[in-house]
């Protein structure tokens, strides 16, 4: 799961060098500034307003690629192995990332409605690919408050972990232990991570590839 995670990282970060048109700083991007991704201002959502952009992003392609790879990596692996090979065993393995995944949703929306926190990704605005990745990842369990500040994303560490101990009830047996829970939770803030980092440079790309947003 974590290589998945690194390649996804890699691969963004190929796309833009290859992308630039002329040298840059060293560990900076040429195609975006600053002050374009400035318009991306925030501004406070009510809980009906949250409801409705979670209800639209649930099913967003990003989700829906990332419990592919998470299912492949589980496939190649042969884990677990009492859920065999071939098309069967890897449609049972994206069936159970996919309701992981369901189950975490259930869990942050009710709580972020509660401790007021902002689920949205903001992208960075610093300058270097090193600093924009490192923002990403910070914004998987540090996230806006509804007052405009900073807070610890509660609702990923409750979502990832609670979604954990309940995708175990359909593995087998062995995997019912607080372990199992703990290292799949863990894996899932770190697929957060990586999605945050797509969210991140997707725009750069569609920028340098002339597509529009």
């Amino acid at each position: 799961m974590r290589r998945a995670i690194l390649l996804v990282v890699s691969f963004s970060s190929v796309l833009l060098a290859q992308g630039q048109q002329s040298p840059p700083q060293p560990g900076q991007l040429a195609t975006e500034s600053r002050s374009d991704r400035r318009e991306e201002a925030w501004k406070r959502m009510t809980v009906k307003e949250k409801l409705e952009y979670d209800a639209h992003h649930i099913l967003d392609t990003d989700n829906l690629v990332f419990a592919g790879i998470g299912a492949g990596f589980d496939q190649l692996r042969d884990r677990p192995g009492q859920w065999g090979q071939g098309f069967g065993g890897y449609a049972t393995r994206y069936g159970s990332h996919f309701g992981q995944y369901l189950v975490q949703r259930s869990i942050m929306f009710p709580v972020q409605a509660i401790d007021h926190e902002d689920t949205r990704y903001l992208r960075s605005k610093r300058e270097t690919i090193q600093g924009r990745v490192g923002d990403a990842f910070l914004h998987t369990v540090w996230r806006r408050s509804d007052d405009g500040g900073m807070m610890p994303a509660y609702s990923e560490f409750l979502g990832d972990y609670g979604a954990a101990a309940v995708s175990r009830l359909w593995w087998p047996d062995k995997y019912h232990t607080g372990s199992a829970i703990f290292i799949a939770g863990s894996d899932t803030i770190l697929i957060d991570g990586a999605i945050n980092v797509f969210h991140e440079f997707t725009p750069d790309i569609k920028h340098m590839l002339h597509i529009r947003p």
